[in-house]
Formats: C-alpha cells, sequence, structure tokens
C-alpha cells in the first residue's frame, strides 16, 4: 500500500474539482450536507448542475424544512458523497435557497477544496519495460483517425498511469474523460474502460529520457475488468520475486 500524506487528499484544480462533481451527479449519487460539524442534524440531497464559470453548484433542496432553514440561516455546509467507491468530502458557503427548473433548491459557491479519501488505497506496480502493457485511446481529435498507443508505467485496480513520447507536450489535460480504451495486460487479455485523467507530470525514464506522464483514474470499472487486472498485478508480483531469488 503507498502512504500519502493528507495535503495529498486534497484536489484544488477547478477543473479536476469539477470532474469529479459532475461525476457524482451523473451517478445520480446521493450527498449529506452536513449542517454544523457538532451535531448529527444532515440533509439528503443530489447535484442539480455544476456551473464552473459563473462558480456555483446547484443542490436538491431537503424534504425537512425545518433542517433547510437551519441550513440557510448558517449559510454554509460541509458535502459528504461517495464517487467510484472513494469518500468525497467538500465545503460549501453562500448557501441560499432558489429556484431551478421549477423546483426549490439550494445554491452554493462552488467549492475550492475537493478532499478525496483512501483515494490511493490499491496497490499499484510498476509494468515490465521489456513487454509493457498498452493502453489504446481512440483519436482525441477530428482529423486524426487513427487511435494513440502509449506503454503503461504503473498499473493498479485504481487506476494507472501512461507515458506520452519524450520531449512532447501532451494533448491529456486534468479533467478530460476519455471512452472506449482498450487496457492491453498481454495479447489476449484486454481491459475495455474510461478513464479520468487526474494529473499530469513528467517521468524520468532509466535510458534517461524525460517524458510526460499521465495519471489515470479507471472509471465505472466492471468487476471482471477488476478481476483481469488483479489477477495480471499477482502475476507481475510472482515474477518479480523469482528474478529477486535467482539474483
Amino acid at each position: 500500500m503507498e502512504n500519502v500524506r493528507e495535503s495529498d487528499y486534497n484536489v484544488n484544480s477547478p477543473a479536476e474539482i469539477r470532474f469529479f462533481l459532475n461525476g457524482i451527479m451523473q451517478e445520480k449519487s446521493l450527498i449529506s450536507l452536513q449542517i454544523a460539524r457538532n451535531t448529527h442534524a444532515t440533509i439528503l440531497s443530489s447535484i442539480l448542475a455544476v456551473d464552473l464559470p459563473k462558480k456555483l453548484l446547484i443542490l436538491d433542496y431537503g424534504i425537512n424544512e425545518t433542517l433547510n432553514q437551519m441550513a440557510l440561516k448558517m449559510g454554509s455546509v460541509r458535502c459528504i458523497a461517495s464517487h467510484n467507491r472513494i469518500r468525497i468530502e467538500f465545503d460549501c458557503d453562500n448557501l441560499q435557497h432558489i429556484r431551478f427548473e421549477g423546483r426549490n433548491a439550494f445554491s452554493v459557491s462552488f467549492p475550492g477544496t475537493l478532499k478525496r479519501l483512501q483515494r490511493r488505497n490499491f496497490y499499484r506496480i510498476e509494468t515490465p519495460v521489456a513487454n509493457p502493457a498498452i493502453c489504446v485511446v481512440p483519436s482525441l481529435s477530428q482529423d486524426e483517425e487513427t487511435p494513440a498507443v502509449y506503454n503503461l508505467l504503473d498499473i493498479s485496480c485504481g487506476g494507472m498511469a501512461l507515458v506520452d513520447q519524450p520531449g512532447t507536450e501532451t494533448i491529456f489535460r486534468v479533467g478530460m474523460t476519455l471512452e472506449n480504451n482498450q487496457v492491453k495486460l498481454s495479447e489476449s487479455e484486454v481491459v475495455e474502460t474510461s478513464i479520468g485523467i487526474m494529473n499530469v507530470t513528467t517521468a524520468v525514464m532509466k535510458n534517461g529520457n524525460v517524458c510526460p506522464r499521465i495519471g489515470c483514474e479507471f472509471v465505472n470499472l466492471t468487476e471482471k475488468s477488476r478481476t483481469q487486472i488483479q489477477r495480471y498485478i499477482i502475476r507481475l508480483e510472482q515474477q518479480a520475486r523469482k528474478l529477486e531469488s535467482k539474483s
């Protein structure tokens, strides 16, 4: 397991925060609006709209008017939700009662920080350099029909890291969601999945090349695909142990 400092759980990029909020909205996940941290008073809600340009988040109105009025008087709530089985927390200020698409709703200021708990609770392993797994990504440009192929640097049941060509500026941006990708673990093992771009950094390869590193999260990964990846990871571990025992 990987150890992560508390600050590593915080997401501060508006585009990345929007990515998670859109995911919660699309999944129609319930959100608990915690009115005060020293009480158990909460409102069950959901995200109705994410408006980054206006820096607003629209939330469903609660069924208990007493709690609604309590929240409006407080003017802020802590939101607790789940996205891809990961707990999400964020604080929202400027809580107001509005009408949205003909119904009662809350509007709040777009959160400046979002906290993901247990983001890295998956064992991550490097893929072999000699025979790396690859990810085939459908073309992101209308001018090109040929899909792009990227080597994997590492993989876990939660996500993977891709490597782009050395000395290039990658086209991937944080917040992107890419559909219909094929992760080819071997000639006979292919996982089809959507991925979300979580971070874009650089990696120094063993040959000295500096390449863009694209950190990805699997989106709505099926149990069958998760099992395939887990078996692949176990196989790599077994191969690594054999090499260690021979050295």
